[in-house]
């Protein structure tokens, strides 16, 4: 699946350092899908990337799994804990939050619809 994203990116002429945020973002938001939408059945997952603008890069995933908005999730993440005090977990969402300009979600037709949405300089 990156490796269909990232053949994607380059035919919209994103920068390495863009193109590797996006990328980072997208692997964050395909694990979560797999591991937690489809935790106990196979899914279906689609993923369609998009360019509306020439300065915007929209890469919008679906799937079928229980409803679940990463945006109100709340994060509360101590960065002076150290590794043996932290929670394994909880950083994808933190890493698109972080990485993308913009993420967007929506449920349609019992289908989760996350758009995270990069802004070229």
């Amino acid at each position: 699946m990156l490796s269909w994203i990232r053949e994607h990116l380059k035919t919209m002429d994103c920068n390495e350092i863009t193109l590797r945020k996006i990328e980072l973002a997208c692997e964050e938001a395909l694990v979560n899908i797999i591991e937690h939408a489809y935790k106990d059945n196979a899914g279906k997952l689609c993923i369609s990337l998009r360019q509306p603008q020439n300065t915007v890069i929209e890469l919008i995933l679906r799937d079928e799994g229980p409803p679940f908005n990463p945006i109100e999730q709340q994060l509360s993440l101590n960065p002076m804990a150290t590794l043996h005090e932290r929670k394994i977990g909880g950083l994808g969402i933190l890493f698109m939050r972080q990485y993308m300009d913009e993420i967007q979600y929506r449920r349609e037709n019992n289908t989760n619809i996350l758009t995270l949405i990069k802004y070229r300089n």
